[in-house]
């Protein structure tokens, strides 16, 4: 579709959260929706017979901080290269944001903001968000009471796990192998580095 960007991510993910603030400000400027997709990123990687970063060779961990600072620097924002907890299985975090989506379904700047936090909680604030009481707790400073419940309610629905490993398969089957992918106009962009060819992809479309 040539009025959305999709975009698959983890809140876990150092490179999704270092997309954030362009991609939105890019469907600003465009008026393009954002569609976020949480997906099982360890599932995925299995899938497409990925190593975690921990069994990935040491030169290949190094130079991942040294580019994570590269761009800490670019882009001037508050962000710890090394958190506290990291790795972190965001299982349930990305729970969490598909079941505000199924609460609000027509409201995604809810969703999209709960990704932001959580994200935050992990890169800035040295949050777990593999704790319940952590990301509920991010959850109740963004919406009421009564939507904080049913929202909490959901979450513990097999509805939302269900739609998690959907999520997952489905972007296998598109040829996602890891976050931040975006796709707009059918195609892949693969990085938040390649933010940029999205950016140009869009502006040919909509100059």
């Amino acid at each position: 579709m040539k009025n959305e960007i999709i975009f698959y991510m983890v809140p876990s993910s150092p490179w999704s959260f270092l997309s954030f603030n362009r991609i939105e400000k890019i469907c600003n400027s465009y008026k393009l929706n954002l569609n976020l997709i949480p997906l099982d990123i360890f599932h995925l990687f299995e899938m497409n017979n990925i190593k975690m970063l921990s069994n990935r060779p040491l030169s290949v961990q190094k130079n991942r901080l040294n580019e994570l600072q590269r761009w800490k620097d670019h882009l001037n924002i508050i962000f710890n290269i090394k958190p506290k907890f990291f790795p972190v299985n965001s299982i349930k975090a990305c729970q969490l944001i598909i079941s505000t989506s199924i609460i609000f379904p027509n409201d995604k700047d809810i969703s999209i903001m709960l990704a932001k936090s959580l994200s935050e909680a992990v890169w800035v604030k040295d949050l777990n968000i593999d704790d319940s009481e952590v990301i509920f707790e991010i959850l109740s400073q963004l919406v009421n009471d009564k939507d904080f419940e049913n929202i909490k309610n959901t979450f513990h629905k097999e509805k939302t796990s269900s739609i998690l490993k959907d999520n997952t398969i489905e972007a296998f089957k598109k040829n996602i192998f890891g976050v931040p992918s975006f796709i707009f106009n059918n195609q892949i962009f693969w990085g938040q580095d390649r933010i940029f060819f999205l950016e140009k992809e869009i502006s040919r479309i909509y100059a």
